[in-house]
């Protein structure tokens, strides 16, 4: 790989090329970035100015989040976490490469992803997948900021949406709806997503004066229909009235089980989803799901990011962005306004 290669790629000349990675001449913007890319994606390292484009800046982002199931609606998650952060960094004249990694891996090391060995990151956007995994960072020598979960231990600066209290204005609408037996469905909780929104339909139940039945909750679940399908069926059996179904994935498995068994939605069980995306709107009757801002967190982490890189410490460096209610029908209860 050399300058060759990224000459090809880039369409430009090699000795444009050259003079760029070195800084021996002018190089427009243009052509810069197209250099820049062509770099990240390629992984070329100049020998000779290696060290001096250390010193000087890539301007160019990781962002690095867990990979998922192609026909997963939790990349509709990922899509829109993208499509803020790209819209903040193109604002400041950053680039941005994005690379996937398995939640499944034990072992896992933020440093070890290739794009990040290449030296033509300056900064990371990261998706952990476990709140106790502090250290997959080892390694890591660039400014960091974690979007949508936590890790323990760990004082980075964050962005999240306000999962807790989400989860428990889901659970008080179902309450208010006349629902008594609310069970919960959610992911492992090892996620703080998953966590805090687990934490909220505690906390609710809590102040509602409703009782904790363990046989209506289910959690550490693979997020995929079947583990939903599964544990919708368990819910059913022991007498729920209403659930809270705390990913998009395992709403769409609840609604799937309960259509299949005849099981009305509201009237027989009550049900309040996680994201509101478009499939949530067209199906009957419509479902009353927590909207939450992934847009928003991903340009709120980037510019986060883009502070840490300018000397600054953003402030607050823990973001909590709200969320909302889309209410619909699934609930049971009245309809009213549009959002909570």
């Amino acid at each position: 790989m050399g300058l060759k290669e990224i000459a090809r790629i880039t369409g430009l000349s090699i000795t444009t090329v050259s003079h760029a990675l070195n800084g021996t001449r002018a190089v427009s913007q243009k052509s810069m970035a197209l250099i820049r890319e062509a770099v990240a994606q390629t992984g070329y390292r100049p020998n000779g100015a290696a060290q001096a484009l250390k010193t000087q800046r890539t301007n160019i982002i990781a962002l690095v989040i867990p990979s998922t199931e192609p026909n997963n609606s939790t990349n509709c998650f990922f899509f829109d976490v993208l499509g803020g952060v790209k819209e903040a960094l193109q604002e400041q004249g950053y680039n941005l490469v994005v690379s996937t990694y398995s939640e499944n891996d034990p072992h896992f090391l933020l440093g070890n992803i290739p794009v990040l060995q290449k030296n033509w990151i300056d900064g990371v956007l990261f998706v952990p997948g476990s709140r106790r995994r502090a250290e997959c960072l080892t390694g890591i020598d660039v400014p960091v900021v974690l979007i949508d979960r936590r890790l323990d231990g760990v004082s980075l600066p964050s962005v999240c949406s306000d999962n807790e209290q989400a989860a428990a204005r889901a659970v008080g609408l179902l309450a208010r709806s006349g629902r008594r037996r609310i069970g919960y469905i959610g992911g492992t909780l090892d996620f703080s997503s998953a966590y805090d929104r687990y934490r909220g339909y505690q906390k609710a139940l809590a102040a509602l004066g409703l009782p904790y039945d363990f046989s209506l909750i289910a959690y550490e679940l693979d997020y995929n229909l079947e583990s939903a399908r599964s544990a919708a069926r368990s819910l059913v059996r022991y007498g729920a009235d209403a659930i809270f179904a705390a990913n998009s994935v395992l709403t769409m498995g609840v609604v799937q089980y309960l259509n299949e068994q005849g099981v009305r939605i509201p009237e027989q069980i009550a049900l309040v989803g996680f994201d509101d995306y478009d499939w949530t709107q067209i199906v009957s009757p419509p479902i009353t799901a927590v909207r939450q801002d992934a847009r928003g967190m991903g340009a709120r982490g980037a510019r986060m990011l883009i502070e840490l890189l300018a000397g600054n410490t953003p402030d607050p460096a823990a973001v909590v962005l709200p969320s909302t209610l889309a209410v619909r029908q699934s609930h049971g209860g009245a309809h009213g306004p549009d959002t909570l």
